[in-house]
């Protein structure tokens, strides 16, 4: 029987530097295992990553974990007030030394086989190793990890080379400080997780356009003037904001009341977090979407408030973002990574205006080329 359907020529790759111009990147991208691969080495490896805000670190022995694509690390505040991170691996077996966040008490125990570190990683005891041959503690420090304090939170970097947040993303504390000028003395109030059925990159994607936000989110159309959204890029980050109307199908709320952090806005990051705040809160969200396997994606939502408490207003715009926006979102996503998967799709193209409206993907093209360029698989 003859095959009635071609597969698409992937011989030649259509992404181009002209956003205009340009296709997608190749559907492959999206669930092959051995990118992914690509992708820990040369940018997750590299990269910032958020692991808290400064508030979660404030007294001597509080600590935090994150797992960057396997590689598990804690930041902790030392005795003599010095933030520090490091790998979160016991130094006998390999075990975690600490699990999600907390106050380590007096030394970090290791609850395998107790070997005991202080704040800065230096071992200080080891059950039974007084006998043991040529056995100096001095040798079993853990291995530490960069880790820098910026616009009120913390990040950490597996790349002792790597360039300070402020050299590698110029120009984002500004806009960060602008869309929330409180972000320093924030406290953490709330957290949103979905695990969704996606490459990481394709909630990306989905994060960084509105040209899907009218037939999409009808509440959120309702609650930004789209007239007033406005799309831009950096180097390595970008951002979208607009006005809001108080009164909308998402979620009401008082403006004169709205606090510092008026319009809709997201500073996007790369490669996998964004700044957001909404009309009627305080505080700012931390939106993160971190690869899990090829198909899987960590995605976390996490509200700082300035107090550590939520408004009327904030559980009416979490529980929007929770109940409506976000699953709308997860739904689009987890059916384009099966429509990555068809026979019949190779690259999309992108639909660009020349006025780079609300409708716009720009800001898709510009992360795509951030990817494609730190696998070297295009230069400008």
């Amino acid at each position: 029987m003859d095959q009635i359907y071609k597969l698409p020529d992937t011989s030649e790759d259509r992404f181009d530097s002209d956003p205009e111009l340009s296709y997608t990147i190749p559907a492959r991208l999206y669930w092959d295992r051995d990118v992914l691969e690509e992708e820990r080495r040369h940018i997750f490896d590299k990269s910032w990553i958020i692991v808290a805000h400064r508030s979660e670190l404030e007294a001597s022995g509080a600590y935090v974990t994150v797992e960057i694509l396997g590689q598990r690390v804690f930041a902790i505040r030392g005795r003599d007030r010095e933030l520090r991170a490091f790998y979160n691996v016991c130094q006998h077996r390999g075990h975690a030394l600490l699990e999600g966040r907390g106050q380590a008490k007096n030394v970090i125990t290791c609850p395998y086989h107790a070997w005991a570190y202080d704040y800065d990683g230096t071992l200080q005891a080891a059950r039974h190793c007084d006998d043991v041959k040529g056995f100096d503690k001095a040798d079993f420090t853990i291995p530490a990890v960069r880790v820098q304090e910026f616009a009120g939170f913390v990040f950490v970097n597996l790349d002792p080379d790597a360039d300070a947040i402020e050299a590698g993303h110029p120009g984002l504390e500004d806009a960060v400080r602008r869309f929330c000028p409180g972000v320093d003395d924030l406290k953490p109030a709330h957290e949103i997780v979905f695990d969704i059925r996606g490459n990481w990159k394709n909630v990306g994607d989905n994060l960084l356009e509105c040209y899907h936000c009218g037939p999409s989110h009808k509440a959120f159309v309702d609650l930004v003037d789209m007239s007033t959204y406005t799309v831009e890029t950096f180097g390595t980050w970008s951002q979208q904001y607009g006005n809001c109307r108080p009164s909308n199908s998402a979620y009401d709320y008082n403006e004169a009341q709205a606090g510092t952090c008026e319009p809709f806005a997201t500073i996007f990051v790369f490669p996998a977090m964004a700044f957001v705040t909404f009309p009627g809160a305080k505080g700012v969200a931390i939106f993160t979407f971190m690869p899990i396997e090829s198909e899987l994606t960590h995605q976390v939502f996490a509200y700082y408030s300035p107090d550590g408490k939520l408004t009327d207003t904030e559980r009416a715009t979490l529980g929007y973002f929770s109940d409506v926006l976000g699953p709308e979102d997860v739904g689009l996503v987890e059916s384009v990574q099966k429509g990555l998967r068809s026979y019949g799709y190779h690259q999309g193209r992108f639909v660009i205006d020349s006025k780079r409206t609300h409708t716009s993907e720009h800001a898709v093209h510009h992360f795509h080329s951030l990817v494609m360029k730190a696998l070297g698989r295009w230069e400008e």
